[in-house]
């Protein structure tokens, strides 16, 4: 997705929250209007040899973050809801200064627990990572390599009932990782998943999506005869959870196939999470990842007989420790580090085969209408 895209509908998002917070405060008991946040400060110290955790050239740097999401019940069952994020700071990943998103935003009708309809810009359906993206609910800093940041549109059905939990959608964008392949087209394809919680605290789950990853800007000549849209991304996911006790436990995999012109390239990338509480406000925390995925560019040429892609899977791991202290209730300081090694050719695209990064960030979580209703 392109960064004006991504600007624009952040935009939207925002619009959105900001028409919740106008709507009059009802009383709490009424529970009709919801208006939170995060507030976040990082600071990063990195080396210049990793294409994964390189900030701001090497050099320290800190970056400030202000996620807010905003919901407001319509008709009885009926929800409009909203999620902005506004990022600025020498330490982001990307290269511009500053950003401003959405990850979602959209209409939500609650028929029952077991039937759940949703229409807007979605978490992905593909992975279950999303949900914890949150500073305050991450126990790490960073987040998986293979956390997929397209939020894309669509409709989509979920729901549970006695210990299985689904999700069916249609959804405008591929599972994809921005620099790995093109930036896709929005093209509306299938995704779906589910779970299984045969006890409390242990859960396994998969999820799968089917369609085109391309864009229609790919030159005729490097598709060889066919449409953009014939080039299709196969992606099947796992995942598990289990808790007991004072330890938290997370594992998610997926296999990924792309179709190329000499036929299909397939890749993997999979994690293991733990995290253990101590003590009522300090936790310890550990994430080991391995990345084995395509990275695709079709490439132009004069003739379709001539021309070729890049198409190789780039191959490494990485791995994070880390630490939570709550100061108080709504107030989060961690720390962690964090260093990877890859296995790839060198080349002017790749700053280097491994590096580190030392990062410390403060989380603090607010309620707009609490203080609205303090000031009753």
């Amino acid at each position: 997705m392109g960064a004006a895209r991504v600007q624009h509908q952040g935009v939207l998002g925002l619009v959105a929250i900001a028409l919740v917070a106008a709507a009059p405060a009802p009383a709490r008991g009424q529970g009709s209007v919801l208006l939170q946040g995060i507030a976040d400060g990082e600071f990063w110290s990195t080396n210049a040899r990793s294409n994964l955790l390189t900030r701001n050239d090497g050099q320290p740097g800190g970056l400030g973050r202000l996620q807010l999401w905003g919901a407001m019940e319509l008709v009885p069952r009926l929800v409009a809801y909203a999620q902005g994020t506004f990022e600025a700071g020498s330490a982001r990943y990307e290269p511009s200064s500053h950003e401003v998103s959405s990850d979602q935003f959209g209409l939500r009708y609650t028929v029952s627990p077991r039937l759940v309809v949703d229409a807007g810009r979605l978490t992905p359906v593909i992975g279950t990572f999303a949900s914890r993206h949150f500073s305050t609910r991450n126990p790490l800093i960073g987040d998986p390599d293979g956390y997929s940041l397209d939020y894309p549109l669509g409709v989509e059905v979920f729901g549970d009932a006695y210990k299985f939990d689904y999700r069916v959608a249609a959804v405008s964008l591929p599972t994809s990782h921005s620099g790995y392949e093109p930036s896709p087209t929005a093209r509306l394809r299938p995704a779906l998943g589910g779970g299984f919680t045969p006890i409390v605290g242990l859960r396994f789950g998969a999820s799968f999506t089917i369609g085109p990853y391309l864009n229609d800007e790919v030159a005729p000549s490097a598709l060889q005869g066919k449409r953009w849209s014939d080039y299709r991304q196969r992606v099947v996911a796992l995942d598990g959870s289990f808790s007991h006790g004072y330890l938290e436990l997370r594992a998610e995999g997926a296999r990924g196939s792309y179709d190329i012109p000499s036929g299909t390239i397939t890749g993997f990338t999979y994690y293991g999470e733990a995290k253990y509480t101590l003590t009522p406000r300090f936790f310890i925390a550990g994430r080991a990842e391995r990345n084995k995925y395509p990275f695709i560019r079709p490439t132009t040429a004069t003739a379709p007989s001539t021309a070729t892609w890049a198409a190789r899977l780039t191959d490494f791991v990485d791995g994070e420790v880390g630490g939570g202290y709550r100061l108080s209730a709504t107030t989060l300081l961690k720390a962690s580090i964090r260093g990877d090694r890859w296995w790839v050719r060198e080349s002017p695209a790749f700053r280097g085969l491994g590096g580190h990064a030392v990062a410390f960030q403060l989380s603090k979580s607010f309620d707009v209408v609490d203080w609205f209703d303090r000031n009753r």
